[in-house]
Order: structure tokens, then sequence, then C-alpha cells
């Protein structure tokens, strides 16, 4: 198997460079990048024979290399393979037949051993603590870019090896992009501040979102958040082993529903949370796996209004045999900082 996705890359082999294949065969391994990485690879890859690639494209090395002599087939992550790679392989490596594997190493990678769970507990207390130095500079005036550039710099000023994703910070009327990015747009008072953000420690990220209010909320997004903050605790409380992902996230979504708001809600539930900020179980109703002791996943329901502004509240959570375990722990009451 041909393992070409760079955080599967890391989660088998320990590297975190920008370049590198991993070959699995049935008694060994061999990792394979360019001279860049020479030394580095030698500091952090274990359990594989690394294979340095110079002046060849590293297809043409798996042939000049012999290593996939007296093979009849190989199987690739075609979801995670460019068409363009896939082509040059078969075409370098005919007549070897390449079998197109989906998920194998997403489902190893389901389940978080306790070194996984360690690193992302401290990515999570990072943000958070992030969260409440960047609470006093919510005053009107300053732009969404200036919080998140806070953000950027204090999760790294505290030991963050980088942002998980680039900070979500919207205000007002904007707070109803899902996935908006900061302007320049200077806050005012009344106004909902939504930030979605995290970081990474040893590669495993946290993704952390409050809604807080510059003064008082105004009454329609008061009643959105009140509605936004039950759902999520239903989420919360029921999560666990043995529940389905579609049927969490129809019993969240049906408090948002109940409430005249059905469909101001246009995103899953959640997802998993690991290497990648998004990866496996995703918590929708396309996905009708169980959830399992070891998964740690994000519970996000959020009410969005064009012309209003949005609401959405966001926990990382560990899916645990008896139950499940908060990792995050912010406040989930309505904020209104003084104006």
């Amino acid at each position: 198997m041909l393992v070409t996705h760079l955080p599967h890359v890391r989660y088998l082999t320990g590297f975190t460079g920008s370049n590198a294949w991993l070959l699995l065969r049935k008694r060994s391994a061999v990792f394979l990048t360019d001279p860049r990485y020479r030394e580095q690879s030698v500091r952090e890859v274990r359990n594989a024979q690394i294979l340095i690639v110079s002046g060849s494209s590293m297809t043409e090395a798996l042939r000049r290399e012999g290593l996939l002599r007296r093979l009849r087939s190989m199987a690739f992550e075609a979801g995670h393979c460019t068409y363009t790679v896939a082509q040059n392989l078969e075409s370098a490596l005919k007549p070897l037949h390449l079998v197109p594997l989906h998920d194998a190493v997403e489902q190893l990678r389901e389940n978080k051993y306790p070194d996984e769970i360690h690193a992302t507990r401290q990515a999570i207390a990072i943000s958070e603590a992030v969260f409440a130095d960047v609470l006093p500079f919510l005053r009107p005036g300053v732009s969404e870019i200036d919080i998140a550039a806070e953000i950027t710099y204090r999760q790294r000023r505290l030991g963050a090896d980088e942002d998980s994703f680039a900070p979500i910070v919207l205000f007002g009327k904007r707070s109803s992009l899902v996935h908006g990015q900061p302007s320049r747009t200077a806050l005012r008072p009344g106004q909902a501040v939504l930030m979605d953000f995290g970081c990474r420690v040893q590669g495993y990220a946290s993704d952390i979102t409050r809604t807080v209010f510059c003064g008082k909320a105004p009454p329609r997004l008061r009643r959105v958040y009140d509605v936004v903050q039950k759902a999520q605790e239903k989420g919360r409380a029921l999560a666990g082993p043995g529940i389905a992902a579609n049927v969490l996230d129809d019993a969240v979504r049906s408090v948002i529903r109940d409430n005249g708001y059905g469909d101001r809600f246009e995103h899953g539930l959640g997802h998993g949370l690991g290497l990648e900020v998004h990866e496996r179980p995703l918590l929708s109703w396309r996905n009708s796996a169980e959830l399992e002791p070891g998964m740690i996943i994000t519970i996000e329901p959020g009410i969005y209004i064009p012309g209003l502004g949005g609401v959405r509240i966001e926990d990382d959570v560990l899916i645990t045999s008896r139950g499940a375990d908060l990792l995050s722990t912010l406040p989930r009451d309505l904020l209104e900082l003084d104006a």
C-alpha cells in the first residue's frame, strides 16, 4: 500500500515535513522524501527504511529502486491521491495493478491513543487560556483582524505549534457567515462576536467556538443564543458509545427545528478531531456509524440569520466507555461584555 496523505504519513512514522510517501509492505516499510528532509527524517521517522529521492520523482524512485519487484498489485489512497499522480503511477509502474483503497488509515485514526488525547488536551488548554486573554480586547473600534491576530500570536506564545486553522472572528451581521474570514470591520456596541479557533500541540488540534456580545445582546439574538445553548447541551448529554452519529445529529437538530430555526442550521453537528481538524467520524445525517470509545469529536450546533447575525457554540468531547468526557470547559452561558 502506498500512503501519500501527509497526516497519514505523520501518524504512521512521526514525520512532520511537507513532502513524503510511505510504502507499506508485508514485512517492512519504506519512507520516501526529498533531500531537504534528509536530517529531519533521521530524527523523526520510526519503523521504516528511509530513502532520500534526488534527481527524480518518487514514482520513478519506486520503480528504479525495485521496491515493487515481484508484486502484482499495490493499493493507493484514492481519496487523497490526485488524478495526475494516479496516472503517473499507473504509467510508470506497469504491469503493476493499482487498487484504489478508501479510509484504511482513517479507520485506524478514529480511536485515539492516550498520547494523542494528552496532546489534544494540551492544545485545548492553550486555546481556552487565549480566549480569556482576548476578551478584554473586545471593545468598540477593534477589528476582526485585530482579534484574529491576537489569537494566533497568543496561542504560539503559550506553546502551540501553530493554529489549527486560520481563526474565524466575525462581528455583527457578519457572524451569520458560517466560515467567514476576518475583515477590517470594526466592532460596535450591541454586536455579536463569533470566534472559532484552535491550535496544535504535537500536531493534534483543538477546535472551539464561542459567541459573545459587545454590550447588551439584541433581543432576537438573545433568543437565538438560548436555543443554540439548549441544543448544544442536549448533544453533550447524549454523546457516548453506541449512539449513531446521525441519531445524535437529529436529536440536537430537533431542538433547533422545534424552535423554528430548522432552516438556519445548515451544517453537520460536528466532526472528528485529531491530526486533522475535520476527520472521521462525521456527525451528520449522512453517517449512521456508532460512536466508539477513544473518538474525539466536536459538538457545534449553530443558527445563522443573514442580516442579523449568527450564534455557534462548539466543544471538544472524548467518547469513553462510560459516556463522554468534556475536554473543553469554557463557559457556555451568554456573555455580555462591557462596551
